[in-house]
């Protein structure tokens, strides 16, 4: 279930994401056919609506929303998303997702408890600090599971934030509708606004939820290591790197020795390593290196393992004798490493990015896709 909780913690950080000055009218809305009506609902009878319509689905928002530019996010599951650009802190948005469901789980508590774990373990990192859940509610669409997750978390303009996300999973797809209000905005009218928004949301094309067969579920749950460090790459660096193609088409071609988990294939995986390359390298052009495996050893700074669909996954911070910086994505668990250890890490770069210090200032570091985390 770790793709369908990760790409839901891309909507949460779009989510975590709105304010003024940050959110951006898209010019182009090829595929929306809006029309503007007023509500029916008495308690938000003063807040006009208009629908978008999308392919296979369609929803309500206030009509003085505008559209978001989510193109640089490079998640084609985000079909749709809208905010109150009129918001002098932060504004309320909403967006929608269909994204495949490779776990074919269709419980939606199932997948909100997997995604409450997930935000509670790495809120910090994905925008949605200090993550708390407020309630679970079953909301059947039509005849189908479905259910909605309410929480809130503390956005760094200093308000706390309510977080919504309506659940409709079926074989196949997750159907996700995301919507975040300012508390103080939520408790006065944002609450009449999310059940308005919640009740018009149509999805014309066809849901199953009966069981998938093991043989298939077990043949959707692989997840290549390339996919693994792509979806996770705009995640860790708050949106200001991607995974270029020539690192996909690399991983993808060594994706047997991700992660090195035989001593067989460590050491194939050591033979290829480029030992000339340092951070010093990675620092003055890190494209040169998208298609090479180094080892970076130094001092861990900071270690982070989740846990939360039953596989382990880590990220592991290491700052190297140079003082150079790197951060990397390893899809397994690091074992008894902790912080303050020496450690090294066999991987290929990703991106070279800057994370804002806890202190204030920034750091630069050097994201690795790993296939070997060992300490010395």
């Amino acid at each position: 279930m770790k793709k369908l909780i990760t790409i839901l913690a891309l909507t949460a950080l779009l989510s975590a994401c709105g304010n003024s000055e940050t959110t951006k009218t898209a010019d182009t809305q090829t595929s929306e056919k809006a029309s503007t009506t007023e509500t029916s609902s008495a308690e938000a009878k003063a807040t006009k609506y208009t629908t978008y319509s999308g392919e296979g689905f369609s929803f309500s928002y206030p009509d003085h929303w505008k559209s978001v530019d989510t193109s640089q996010l490079n998640v084609p599951a985000l079909k749709a998303a809208f905010s109150n650009q009129e918001a002098t802190q932060f504004a309320d948005n909403v967006n929608f997702l269909i994204d495949a469901n490779p776990s074919g789980e269709t419980n939606p508590e199932a997948i909100a408890n997997a995604t409450v774990a997930y935000y509670e373990q790495n809120g910090q990192s994905i925008g949605v600090p200090e993550y708390k859940k407020t309630s679970y509610t079953k909301k059947p669409f039509k005849d189908y599971n479905a259910g909605v997750l309410e929480g809130t978390y503390n956005h760094p303009s200093g308000g706390e934030v309510v977080l919504i996300q309506y659940l409709i999973p079926s074989n196949a797809e997750l159907y996700s509708l995301t919507l975040t209000y300012s508390k103080n905005y939520y408790e006065q009218k944002g609450k009449e606004q999310v059940n308005e928004i919640l009740n018009s949301l149509v999805i014309s094309s066809p849901i199953e939820q009966t069981k998938a067969n093991t043989a298939s579920l077990n043949q959707e749950t692989v997840v290549t290591a390339a996919d693994y460090f792509k979806e996770l790459t705009p995640i860790i660096t708050n949106d200001t790197a991607i995974m270029e193609q020539v690192s996909y088409d690399f991983f993808t071609a060594h994706d047997d020795l991700i992660p090195a988990s035989t001593a067989e294939v460590r050491k194939k995986l050591k033979s290829l390593v480029d030992t000339k390359v340092t951070t010093k390298h990675l620092n003055k052009n890190v494209a040169n290196y998208y298609e090479h495996f180094i080892q970076i050893s130094g001092e861990v700074i900071e270690v982070e393992e989740d846990t939360s669909d039953g596989s382990t996954a880590a990220i592991v911070h290491i700052m190297d004798d140079n003082g150079n910086n790197v951060l990397a994505i390893y899809p397994s668990s690091t074992g008894d490493l902790l912080e303050g250890d020496y450690a090294t890490v066999i991987g290929a770069p990703i991106a070279n990015f800057s994370f804002e210090n806890v202190g204030g200032g920034y750091t630069n570091a050097t994201l690795i896709g790993a296939a070997l985390v060992t300490a010395e």
